[in-house]
């Protein structure tokens, strides 16, 4: 049962990783941050600072790729609000093609980033398992915050996008989500909605802070 009451979600995906620098498929497997990925995430949330939005929780996969950027994000933000992982944001498991150069992979599923016409690989998730374990857990996080309340999530590229597919059926295949972008969605009175598209402009606002976030991480 839901309450009465307006929440936004904002979804963050995860900082730059080894595996997106060379192409590879990530889904359910790990990767580190790459140099650039910790001082992205570092600046996004001196970005987010900056812009003096405050978050009354924080959500992430729990993936290690997104927890460092959950983080990163919170260092700078300067909250200590404790970051609550969440196997059920995972990004979509590929399965046994997890690993391979994604080059490969789409030669073999050419529809993978289709939602109507993927149909899962093997030990893998279609999209209708994506929906199932997701969904749900959105309403279980949206009844625990208070109202007119902001939660930041972090969590997938593929994640983010499947949402935007479920609340817009005309949209058939995956939206690019870059890294560290910022996408709204509302919780209205139980109903969610898209408010904003994937945006970087939280990471602009923070670059300036650049070599002081570089120092403080030890980045050189």
């Amino acid at each position: 049962m839901t309450n009465s009451k307006n929440i936004e979600f904002w979804m963050v995906r995860h900082g730059e990783t080894i595996f997106n620098t060379k192409g590879i498929v990530q889904g359910w497997c790990d990767s580190p941050l790459t140099e650039n990925g910790v001082l992205m995430s570092g600046c996004l949330g001196k970005g987010l600072s900056d812009s003096r939005i405050n978050f009354e929780s924080v959500y992430s996969s729990d993936l290690t790729r997104c927890l460092e950027t959950a983080r990163l994000i919170s260092k700078f933000l300067n909250n200590k609000l404790k970051i609550k992982p969440n196997k059920n944001l995972r990004e979509i498991n590929t399965g046994d093609r997890e690993g391979d150069l994604i080059s490969e992979y789409l030669k073999e599923y050419p529809f993978s980033l289709n939602f109507k016409k993927h149909t899962g690989t093997p030990h893998g998730e279609t999209w209708q398992d994506v929906y199932d374990r997701l969904i749900p857990e959105l309403y279980k996080i949206y009844n625990k915050q208070p109202n007119r309340s902001k939660v930041l999530i972090v969590t997938h590229s593929m994640l983010i996008a499947s949402i935007i597919g479920y609340l817009d059926q005309s949209v058939e295949e995956v939206i690019y989500v870059p890294n560290n972008s910022v996408t709204i969605f509302s919780f209205i009175d139980g109903k969610l909605s898209l408010k904003s598209l994937p945006d970087q402009k939280y990471i602009e606002y923070g670059i300036k802070y650049k070599d002081e976030i570089k120092h403080e991480l030890n980045l050189f």
